[in-house]
């Protein structure tokens, strides 16, 4: 609650001082999230980021996007082929760089905030992020490779969109309130990658971009898990020399429990 209302002063504020100034296309759209720092630890289920924002347009024109994104990390994708009766993967498509998380939430549909040119410009789509690193096989279309990542990913809740007000029942959404001031809530899977995230804001006026605004977001592992990622990460052999002792420690403490007399 705390963060919430320091979040509200902080807009405020701004929303003051660009009331007494004219909207400049190069400032940056104020723009504030309420964690900037998320631990996890071991009962880790997942979490909420929030977004906190104000329209510095005096009128309050315009429509407001806001994107949060993961670190970019390659992946493969493969394409089902029935070899003699059996399902098998093939056809083999790596992408170079493709978010390993995003969510993009807006006050109405994107398609109609701004163009196709736009949207691929400002990579407001995780489509336009996704960086291909191999031919595809020939004959086939390299979209719909995309496509494929795109939809696996929504399925696994590493994708999110929304276009409207928070529903009941929904785990994220953009609330938009008098004075230009907007809430952008998304939820964080306990299955998204721990890693440096970003919060970008858009501000669009017919189409146009007008202004924006980079937040970064940590998360790391607390506790017991970020010793054993950092001893995992830094020496490997000797994570790899103490996974084995406890496994032969374990087994002759299950052989001691459990031996017949």
């Amino acid at each position: 609650m705390k963060r919430f209302m320091a979040a509200l002063a902080f807009l405020a504020v701004a929303s003051g001082a660009s009331a007494q100034q004219p909207s400049d296309p190069l400032n940056e759209l104020p723009a504030a999230v309420a964690e900037e720092q998320i631990t996890v630890s071991s009962d880790y289920r997942g979490s909420y980021i929030t977004v906190f924002g104000v329209n510095p347009d005096r009128r309050g024109r315009g429509d407001i996007v806001v994107v949060v994104r993961g670190p970019n990390e390659s992946a493969v994708i493969m394409r089902k082929r029935n070899f003699y009766g059996l399902w098998i993967n093939g056809d083999p498509v790596e992408f170079a760089q493709a978010p390993t998380f995003f969510a993009v939430l807006s006050n109405r549909p994107l398609r109609q905030i701004a163009n196709a040119q736009s949207i691929w410009e400002h990579q407001l789509d995780p489509a336009a992020s996704a960086q291909l690193a191999s031919a595809v096989p020939d004959g086939a279309d390299p979209s719909a490779y995309r496509r494929a990542l795109v939809r696996l990913r929504y399925a696994q809740g590493l994708y999110q969109s929304y276009d409207g007000r928070i529903r009941p029942g929904e785990r994220g959404g953009l609330t938009m309130y008098q004075g230009g001031l907007f809430r952008a809530v998304v939820r964080l899977p306990a299955n998204a990658p721990i890693a440096q995230y970003s919060a970008d804001t858009y501000l669009f006026r017919d189409g146009r971009l007008i202004s924006s605004q980079r937040i970064p977001i940590t998360i790391s592992r607390v506790g017991i898990e970020r010793r054993i990622h950092d001893l995992a990460t830094n020496a490997s052999w000797l994570y790899g020399i103490v996974t084995v002792l406890l496994a032969l420690a374990a087994g002759w403490a299950a052989a001691l429990i459990f031996r017949r007399t």
